[in-house]
């Protein structure tokens, strides 16, 4: 099954890449033991064609990743202290552990005619 993951809001977007302002949750699956950061200091940088084809990254929007993108090698890079000059390769597979898609919500029942 596959769905969208949200990252965070986009920063940065190219025919390329997308750079992300991740919230502290995630930067805590790649560095548990990190100190708290205010959310948005760290970037995310990733190739553009792991984003949802249904919600395609847009500037200042929330970003979102396919999950079936991440369950294959992916890559990205991580500015952890938003500087531009410290970064660290990251493997974004990790972003789906703990994560559990939301069942869709049941349809809607169609009025039913009166006669």
């Amino acid at each position: 099954m596959s769905f969208d993951v949200g990252l965070g809001r986009c920063a940065a977007l190219t025919d390329d890449s997308v750079t992300v302002k991740l919230d502290s949750g995630l930067v805590r699956k790649w560095f548990p033991l990190e100190p708290w950061r205010r959310p948005g200091t760290s970037l995310l940088k990733f190739d553009r064609r792991l984003c949802s084809t249904e919600r395609p990254p847009q500037l200042d929007q929330e970003t979102y990743i396919n999950s079936a993108s991440l369950r294959r090698k992916a890559i990205g890079s991580l500015d952890l202290d938003g500087s531009g000059a410290n970064r660290t390769i990251v493997d974004l597979r990790v972003i789906l552990d703990g994560v559990e898609p939301m069942p869709a919500p049941a349809p809607k029942p169609k009025p039913g005619r009166r006669r």
